[in-house]
């Protein structure tokens, strides 16, 4: 099959359904084709500003750079970035370049981030598209039909990009990094799993075979946060997440990331986000700012 990724219309395309009322585990939000020309494209993803996301980002022609690990690297040609947002990755167009034409993809949910983790823990964030032939084949036509607008529903998306993900972990991904590496890891996957009901901390201890205090010492340390500010953060996300997708009712989304009292949740929602859920699910995608990814994040 012929990949002629140039030939797609220099455009971005964002998606956004009225049937979407629950969570889906891979969902693509934005998707287009670029041709940056100024060194005004610059992308921290150190920021954390909004919702949590994965780029997949497709070089066609030029050179970008991305700075990783204390150290800066070109993007060329045939390489494919995936990463997660936030991360401690800077990408921008560097001043020796001319330009950087790309195709990208920008996808929320849970089985995303998971496969696009365990891709880098296997292969890094760059890789070669020639050694991925079924995920760049199936990458060129989610973006195509995207822009083409024949995926017309949430469920048709989601099946799509999630194939998308389970193709790049069968030709990228070891398997056995897909296994959480310690009991931090398997317990935020748990936590992002049952979000509808609370888990005591002293839960999360035993399941990490620790005590309380010697487990909300390690926690904290570790992730910067509490538990039970890191469960309360992961809630917002979600909720943030499916208030952006879809035409959900503030108390549904409260409801189903575990939060009964909606006068409660609409008060950390915008104190954490500074605006309310309502105002959120308006006006999320019309911030958006031009081209392209990601949403709320970097130099955008």
């Amino acid at each position: 099959m012929d990949l002629d990724f140039s030939s797609l219309p220099l455009a971005r395309k964002s998606t956004r359904y009225s049937s979407r009322v629950f969570p889906l585990h891979a969902l693509t939000l934005l998707s287009g084709h670029s041709r940056e020309t100024s060194t005004d494209y610059y992308n921290n993803g150190r920021r954390r500003d909004f919702g949590y996301y994965a780029v997949w980002q497709y070089t066609i022609g030029g050179r970008g750079r991305i700075k990783m690990g204390g150290q800066d690297r070109d993007i060329l040609p045939g390489s494919l970035m995936v990463l997660t947002v936030p991360g401690d990755e800077i990408y921008y167009l560097p001043e020796d370049s001319e330009y950087w034409e790309f195709v990208f993809l920008v996808m929320t949910g849970r089985d995303t981030n998971r496969v696009v983790k365990a891709v880098q823990n296997s292969r890094g964030i760059l890789l070669a598209a020639g050694g991925i032939p079924r995920t760049m084949e199936r990458f060129y036509l989610l973006i195509q039909d995207l822009f083409s607008g024949k995926i017309t529903n949430p469920f048709d998306n989601s099946t799509r990009s999630y194939g998308l993900c389970m193709a790049l972990m069968e030709e990228a991904g070891n398997p056995g990094n897909m296994k959480e590496k310690n009991s931090f890891e398997e317990l935020q996957v748990l936590l992002q799993d049952n979000l509808y009901r609370d888990i005591p901390v002293e839960e999360m201890a035993e399941l990490t075979k620790l005590s309380r205090s010697h487990f909300t010492r390690l926690f904290t340390g570790k992730l910067g946060l509490s538990p039970r500010k890191y469960l309360e953060e992961l809630r917002l996300r979600t909720a943030g997440d499916m208030l952006a997708g879809g035409n959900i009712s503030v108390k549904e989304a409260a409801i189903q990331v575990g939060i009964r009292d909606v006068n409660y949740f609409c008060r950390i929602f915008k104190k954490r986000f500074g605006v309310s859920p309502g105002k959120y699910r308006e006006t999320v995608f019309k911030e958006l700012p031009p081209p392209p990814p990601p949403p709320f994040y970097g130099g955008y």
